[in-house]
């Protein structure tokens, strides 16, 4: 799959915003600063991750997302 929008990158990594939600990009934590809110054109296979948050031990809550989300994995990209 092929998206395109502006690289953003947020806590959860790197990730590309369409039609306001994010879809994020496997292996990037973030983006060079060249592309930081540049749009970019990024093709892979796109996923559906599971949420990740629950309680940890202790029952402390643990960091991570607490709703499921997209992501593409084995990401390549280029400026738009």
């Amino acid at each position: 799959m092929t998206v395109r929008g502006p690289a953003m990158t947020g806590a959860g990594g790197a990730m590309v915003e369409v039609d306001g939600e994010p879809i994020y990009l496997t292996g990037l934590r973030a983006w060079d600063a060249e592309l930081e809110g540049r749009q970019v054109e990024v093709t892979g296979t796109l996923q559906l991750r599971g949420s990740t948050a629950g309680p940890g031990p202790g029952g402390m809550p643990l960091h991570g997302f607490d709703e499921e989300t997209f992501a593409l994995a084995d990401p390549s990209w280029a400026p738009a």
